[in-house]
């Protein structure tokens, strides 16, 4: 009964017995359940819209946890805002122990490193605080780019990973300006560095990525592609191919051509030379 429970979804029924509680949790459409729970977790909430933002994490750490509730709760605002609707009444954001992942997301969602919230903590060899913006930035990003708008994670993990990469350099641009975004690309230029900057193709499966392919091109080189689609097409259109993908593909699976065909239908134009150079393996 001492257990703070936080999950996919909105609680609905509570009930409690014997020392134990029974919790209904309703969620949908929804692509997974996740569910944490700890008897530590301490809970710092803002509504930001019709949306309810809540930010879990251990109490010696609530310092951290309203740092990521305020990241949380502007980059809603700037998703909401550039490309449509977020689904749901409730966000969470839970802090949480990982191995290897700073973060992952899941429907209504998503778990953070609990040593990101540590200002001594490391990863990388860096202060773990140095990602906190920008990967709870990103996690909120795949509540519209993974959840909503599904894909093939597997074999075409750039559709949502590298389009999250990219529309994290959007908020930081939005939040920051010009030097925000450039922040952000400095580090997609990093990442694709571990390779020699080689141009290996963005849209290959994940496991035919080797060594320190996968992180370097989809995360690195992916985003770099859709600043490129940008670049080309221009802002106004690619507005437009972010709010109408959003739309069309709402609770679908989506293919890298439906993205393509949805580029081209916004500017009026042939893409087949860009993602040729940049996504076909």
């Amino acid at each position: 009964a001492d257990l703070v429970l936080v999950a996919s979804g909105s609680e609905i029924e509570r009930g409690s017995a014997n020392g134990r509680q029974q919790v209904t949790f309703a969620a949908g459409p929804a692509r997974d359940f996740y569910l944490a729970a700890s008897t530590k977790f301490v809970k710092i909430s803002e509504k930001i819209g019709d949306t309810v933002v809540n930010s879990y994490a251990m109490p010696e750490r609530e310092d951290a946890a309203r740092e990521v509730l305020e990241v949380a709760t502007t980059s809603l605002e700037i998703f909401n805002r550039i490309i449509g609707p977020y689904p749901y009444s409730e966000f969470d954001v839970v802090s949480t122990p990982m191995q290897g992942a700073i973060g992952i997301e899941y429907p209504g969602m998503t778990g953070i490193n609990m040593l990101v919230y540590d200002p001594q903590g490391e990863l990388s060899g860096r202060p773990a605080s140095e990602f906190l913006e920008a990967t709870v930035a990103h996690e909120v990003g795949h509540q519209w780019f993974y959840n909503v708008v599904g894909n093939d994670q597997i074999n075409e993990p750039w559709v949502d990973e590298a389009l999250v990469q990219y529309i994290t350099g959007l908020y930081f641009k939005e939040r920051y300006g010009k030097e925000g975004y450039e922040g952000a690309r400095a580090s997609w230029l990093g990442r694709w560095q571990r390779t020699g900057n080689a141009e290996i193709p963005i849209g290959k499966p994940a496991g035919e990525y080797e060594g320190r392919e996968y992180g370097a091109i989809v995360y690195g080189r992916g985003p770099l592609f859709f600043e490129a689609l940008n670049k080309e097409i221009g802002d106004e259109a690619f507005s437009r191919f972010l709010q109408s993908y959003y739309a069309a593909q709402k609770w679908d699976i989506a293919s890298g051509e439906e993205l393509q065909q949805t580029a081209e239908d916004s500017c009026g134009c042939d893409m087949d030379a860009l993602f040729t150079k940049w996504v076909m393996p």
